[in-house]
């Protein structure tokens, strides 16, 4: 089915009005909402090796889902996500939050031709999201990304483009030592339609980043970065889907210190998904790239994820992971490091509206400079009501 056809369009609205998707019609519009209470145990609230500080972290959050129908096609919706973190042992590294999937997107459909505009907004609060990371528990920073995706149904040809323009705004963790920055983003892929279940073309992308660097340290550059590369979509069979990409990248900072120069390599990306049975599937990641992190730099690195959920007890769904980085930092820092640990989800519907979810995450993280290493587990218990 094409992406940009009056079909396509209209399933997308169809999904969005389903029964129970919306509980609110206000005029023309048709919301959502949901709220929840989440519980967190840190033992490692600092990302120390020594003198590790646990604390008990209390989340209310909201989210609401909004549908506005402009037209028979095009369609306007808006979802946020937003709470508070409270901690309880250490109240100075209370603060807001905003979920990534908090967004603002129009579609509009043109014959063979769909254009999504969109702002996305985050207030990043999980510190251990970020493997770079290290000794520092209140770093928060905003980040928001205004764009298009442009997409161009040519029957055995797909074309994609896109562009992004996303700022980065420190909130906390110290302003002087990681500084605000933006980022401008283009992207081009061109797929051919080999088959019903299989796609493969090429990618383009490039883009420009800068930062305010007035008072920061030497780790951050202004600079350019691109990739050219092929990827391959397939379904497989009914139970396989899996995508896989790579090509070449070139890092290049706008700096005249002494051991910085382009930093150039190979990228690959792959993603796989199988449904065994009616009780398991899993999926894996494996990706190797090099970018630019706004807490640490420019830094090299590999990560892998493999996840299973598993149905074996009735209306309990069961999901065990595990995730593995290895970074290295490109020039400024000194540090070559690996992050892995296991994980455990269990989830339940408790009633109709009222779900209830308890998760379990380690990470070890093991660096060539020692008082940048870290032992860290984490156990959430969260109830969500969907009103």
């Amino acid at each position: 089915m094409s992406l940009a056809s009056a079909e396509a369009a209209e399933a997308r609205r169809k999904a969005a009005t389903t029964v129970g998707y919306h509980n609110l019609k206000l005029g023309p519009t048709a919301w959502n909402f949901a709220a929840g209470l989440g519980f967190e145990f840190n033992d490692n609230v600092y990302y120390t090796s020594s003198g590790e500080k646990s604390d008990l972290i209390v989340r209310p959050y909201i989210e609401t889902r909004m549908l506005w129908p402009v037209s028979e096609q095009n369609s306007l919706t808006l979802s946020l996500g937003a709470g508070y973190s409270a901690y309880l042992q250490n109240p100075d590294l209370s603060r807001l939050y905003i979920s990534p999937n908090t967004e603002l997107s129009f579609d509009l459909y043109a014959g063979d031709v769909w254009l999504n505009f969109h702002e996305r907004i985050t207030i990043i609060e999980d510190n251990y999201s970020d493997p770079t990371i290290v000794g520092n528990a209140d770093y928060s920073r905003l980040e928001n990304t205004l764009g298009v995706t442009a997409v161009w149904d040519l029957n055995t040809v797909i074309l994609r483009l896109g562009y992004d323009h996303a700022i980065y705004s420190s909130l906390s963790g110290g302003t002087a030592a990681y500084p605000d920055g933006q980022a401008d983003m283009v992207f081009l892929t061109a797929g051919y339609t080999i088959n019903r279940a299989m796609i493969a073309g090429v990618e383009l992308g490039g883009g420009a980043v800068s930062y305010d660097l007035e008072g920061t340290n030497v780790f951050y550059s202004d600079a350019l970065q691109w990739n050219a590369g092929a990827f391959l979509e397939s379904r497989f069979s009914d139970y396989i889907r899996g995508r896989l990409s790579g090509g070449y990248t070139v890092f290049s900072p706008d700096s005249n210190a002494p051991g910085v120069s382009d930093e150039g390599g190979t990228y690959v990306q792959l993603g796989m998904n199988h449904r065994l049975n009616k009780y398991v599937d899993y999926g894996l990641g494996v990706s190797h790239r090099v970018s630019f992190t706004f807490y640490g730099g420019t830094i090299e690195m590999y990560s892998g994820s493999l996840y299973a959920n598993w149905r074996l007890i009735q209306k309990v769904n069961l999901t065990t992971g595990f995730t593995y980085e290895h970074g290295k930092y490109l020039y400024g820092y000194p540090e070559e490091f690996d992050r892995f640990g296991p994980s455990l989800r269990l989830s339940r519907y408790l009633t109709q509206k009222l779900s209830a979810s308890l998760s379990y995450q380690f990470y070890w993280r093991d660096s060539n400079l020692p008082w940048r290493d870290y032992l860290m587990n984490i156990v959430n218990l969260s109830l969500r009501h969907q009103f």
